[in-house]
């Protein structure tokens, strides 16, 4: 059976182009700090955990096998969120927020807020919806 859930990186996109605002939650309390929250609020009400599996394939993947090879919504959000940052704060703030691995890699983060943004319509490394399977990651 089909799935008719939203996809996660399509509704990060539309948040962002809608400049809808983005919060955190832990359960279903609002929470103030991404690396306290477990899922991702995404305008008014759609909420993901912040550990699901994205159609972003991660660099250096060229035939993805397994949710490994994505990388999560936390991780392309963390891009969008710190595009203006210098690549080295970047990588510190990734870590702070617990991804010490996984996060969109500093070459790969602008290709990816364009795309985030609406500044370019397709990108190569995001899987096609078609046929994708999307899986929460345990937290």
């Amino acid at each position: 059976m089909a799935s008719t859930s939203p996809d996660a990186l399509i509704s990060l996109r539309q948040a962002i182009r809608s400049k809808n605002p983005i919060t955190y939650a832990n359960g279903d309390s609002p929470c103030s700090s991404l690396l306290n929250a477990t899922h991702i609020v995404l305008g008014a009400g759609a909420s993901f955990p912040k550990s699901a599996s994205t159609r972003l394939r991660k660099q250096g993947v060229t035939t993805a096998s397994g949710i490994q090879d994505y990388h999560t919504l936390e991780a392309v959000y963390l891009a969008w969120l710190l595009r203006d940052a210098p690549g080295g704060e970047y990588m510190k703030q990734a870590r702070e927020n617990g991804l010490a691995v996984g996060f969109v890699s500093v070459t790969e983060r602008k290709n990816v807020v364009d795309w985030l943004e609406g500044k370019v319509a397709e990108y190569e490394r995001i899987a096609p919806l078609v046929g994708m399977f999307i899986i929460s990651r345990s937290v």
